[in-house]
């Protein structure tokens, strides 16, 4: 009986020396299965801010006109182009309301920098007009998401390509915007046929 007493008396320190190993090892394999394990968290992903624009051509309003506007993302629906249409008012005006989703891919270690891409567009004819063509990162970008508030494109305009610097918002230091809108902006570098311009006068 006192042989059984000191053997627990000699156990008790042990024992609580292992419990407190098991849950440092179980706390360290939480965090690592957290980090590991992060793509079955869902996370919000912006396919698109607000859109507000307006169309004119030669500075006219060009009223009742369909304007498109077309996102795709890898990690919403595999891919699949969302595509949305509306036509413009009686000024040329046009708005989209923002698309939000949910997606495990920016957990995923292999889609974390999968982009979303954004098109908005009109055509005539056989001919067509992009007001806005980028692929961005699936977080809000500020300065991109007020430049889609001010898609005002005429259709006499050339296209341009914009970089525009959002590396200050976790974003590229170039990202590459297509478009017949013109902006200017310090952010804001303007090449036309791949040739760095200061005045839209050295395009029309």
């Amino acid at each position: 009986m006192l042989k059984d007493q000191s053997y627990r008396k000699l156990l008790s320190p042990i024992s609580l020396f292992i419990l407190f190993c098991t849950l440092i090892a179980l706390f360290i394999c939480s965090t690592e299965s957290q980090a590991m394990f992060g793509f079955f968290k869902r996370h919000t992903v912006e396919m698109s801010p607000e859109v507000r624009g307006r169309i004119t051509d030669g500075g006219e309003p060009v009223v009742g006109m369909q304007v498109a506007r077309s996102l795709s993302y890898e990690g919403y629906e595999k891919g699949k182009e969302q595509l949305e249409h509306t036509f413009t008012n009686e000024n040329g005006e046009f708005t989209f309301q923002p698309m939000i989703v949910k997606s495990r891919m920016p957990g995923d270690i292999f889609g974390q920098n999968q982009l979303v891409m954004q098109i908005v567009y009109v055509e005539r004819g056989d001919k067509l007009y992009r007001l806005w063509g980028t692929r961005k990162v699936w977080e809000p970008m500020p300065p991109m998401s007020d430049l889609l508030l001010q898609l005002n494109g005429d259709l006499q305009n050339k296209e341009v390509q914009h970089l525009i610097d959002t590396s200050s918002y976790g974003g590229m230091e170039r990202q590459n915007v297509s478009t017949i809108c013109y902006w200017q902006g310090e952010l804001i570098s303007t090449y036309y046929n791949n040739e760095l311009i200061t005045s839209y006068a050295e395009v029309n």
